[in-house]
């Protein structure tokens, strides 16, 4: 993954979320998808609000993602 975007982080910060996504990783409940793209927000250089980091986490199903409402019924 490109860690070259958005503004520089602190060293020790650049050590505790690689520690943090190794962790992730290794969480069989988190998909390694998941644990880049909240990766990636965290790194971003701005603090992340509730719904951008449970986006992340929990991105929308695929019937939701082509725009289909309700149960298919």
């Amino acid at each position: 993954m490109d860690r070259d975007q958005g503004p520089p982080i602190s060293p020790t910060l650049e050590k505790v979320l690689k520690k943090f996504l190794e962790v992730m990783k290794a969480d069989e409940a988190i998909e390694d998808d998941a644990a880049d793209r909240l990766d990636a927000l965290l790194r971003s250089g701005k603090a992340p609000k509730p719904d951008e980091i449970s986006t992340a986490l929990f991105p929308p199903p695929e019937d939701e993602k082509n725009g289909a409402i309700g149960d298919g019924a």
